[in-house]
């Protein structure tokens, strides 16, 4: 899980300051105040894994497509220096030898790196970790790495975590170990846009086994084929059930279908499969072709929140927006099951006041700790964007809400009010 992030210089943000990320954290604000730029970090870190880039800035096939530094950097000023630093309690399966924790013991590392531009060319200025779980202490700089401060070990690195160039093999345990665990990490991120791929009436499924569903959602029924050949489940209430029977229970509670239906068209040596709704117990079952945006969108969520790796990171833009009022609601319990259950981490970017309601009324009635989700506010001001934690009281109050965010309704309906009186008044006025 990560824990904390933090970036200065990038887009919008010349200093986020840290922070705080939980189990569950969402980010509310205005249009364009920065709230996907912090989740796009963590995005561009991941696909800069194995690329011999000091950043990989992505293309049209990428989670994200940031263009190059010049566009990234705050204020386009390239004099100014890259910041990039988070921190995480990692607990999947890495080799612990490489710094001392207690036997079973996750390790928790902080990384953080500073880039800069040099005659259009990106140069890492260093980078260092540390161990949260032990006294290890990592730096590099100027080509050179120190380990706890001793003596520096001449090392060239080919990208901003580390990893060493193929021409220098004379890379410490320490270091490998390191950008084996920040690899680790971002193999487990798992990212979902707000658009979505157009549901279509037929599937043809190559029998492949995806890791990941792609930020489109493209890969949802091949995920789900998969899943069913590989009888793989997902958890609730402390057992194990099949994904395809969570999801259909999940339209259910929705209020989106009753029941969908995923199943081959001809012969099954074809692969073709086709999605099949069924909105009520008594109506037809129609593709998903034929459903609402609500549907076809909320789709590749469902799969993605039973399908990926219980311990995994999911960061989610707008996961709503074409969903009525108690859908939206009722996501906050999805995301709260898939926390308790999967152990999964949510990382969510919103507008809906539904969800927030939502989450506020569950931190009232204690399923989810005031310590497992974390709320942030941003802003934008002159072009510079800044984020405020909202403070959430046991009972669910949020005590420093920005003024009219979500509108003005009690203002709407005292106005409402005072026109219906002016106009009865005026249609009698000795009334």
């Amino acid at each position: 899980m990560i824990t904390h992030i933090r970036v200065k210089n990038f887009k919008s943000w010349q200093d986020s300051d840290i922070v705080k990320l939980a189990p569950l954290t969402g980010f509310f604000g205005t249009n364009s105040s920065g709230k996907s730029s912090l989740l796009q970090m963590l995005l561009l870190l991941k696909q800069t894994i194995g690329k011999e880039e000091v950043l990989f800035f992505g293309d049209e096939d990428s989670l994200v497509n940031l263009g190059n530094f010049q566009e990234v950097i705050h204020g386009h000023e390239v004099r100014n220096e890259l910041y990039l630093g988070l921190s995480c309690k990692l607990s999947h399966t890495v080799p612990y030898n490489f710094v001392v924790t207690t036997q079973g013991q996750a390790i928790n590392f902080s990384f953080d790196t500073v880039i800069r531009e040099v005659e259009g060319n990106q140069v890492i200025k260093d980078f260092r970790y540390n161990s949260l779980t032990s006294r290890v202490r990592v730096v590099w700089e100027d080509n050179n790495l120190f380990v706890n401060d001793r003596n520096p070990i001449p090392l060239q690195v080919q990208n901003c975590y580390g990893l060493p160039s193929s021409e220098d093999s004379n890379a410490p345990k320490v270091l490998t170990g390191f950008t084996f665990a920040f690899e680790e990490l971002f193999s487990h991120v798992y990212y979902l846009g707000p658009t979505r791929v157009h549901p279509q009436r037929s599937y043809h499924w190559e029998r492949t086994h995806p890791k990941e569903i792609d930020l489109w959602g493209n890969e949802a029924i091949d995920a789900l084929l998969s899943a069913r050949v590989r009888q793989l489940t997902t958890s609730h209430n402390g057992e194990g059930i099949s994904i395809e029977k969570r999801i259909s229970k999940w339209l259910q509670k929705l209020g989106l279908a009753h029941f969908f239906w995923l199943g081959p068209i001809g012969s099954l040596s074809d692969n073709n499969y086709e999605v099949r709704i069924q909105k009520s117990p008594n109506s037809a079952k129609v593709t998903l072709a034929d459903m609402g945006h609500g549907v076809a969108d909320l789709f590749p969520l469902l799969v993605h929140c039973c399908y990926v790796p219980e311990g995994s990171t999911l960061i989610l833009e707008q996961p709503g927006v074409h969903l009525h009022p108690k859908a939206q609601a009722d996501l906050a319990d999805l995301f709260l099951e898939v926390i308790k259950e999967r152990n999964l981490q949510i990382l969510v970017e919103s507008h809906s006041e539904h969800l927030l309601t939502r989450l506020q009324r569950r931190v009232a009635e204690k399923q989810i700790g005031q310590d497992d989700v974390a709320l942030h506010f941003c802003r934008n001001a002159s072009g510079v964007s800044t984020v405020e934690r909202l403070e959430v009281d046991e009972f669910g109050e949020i005590k420093n809400w920005p003024d009219n965010f979500f509108g003005d309704v009690m203002g709407d309906m005292f106005a409402m009010t005072d026109k219906q009186v002016e106009q009865i008044t005026e249609q009698d006025p000795e009334g």
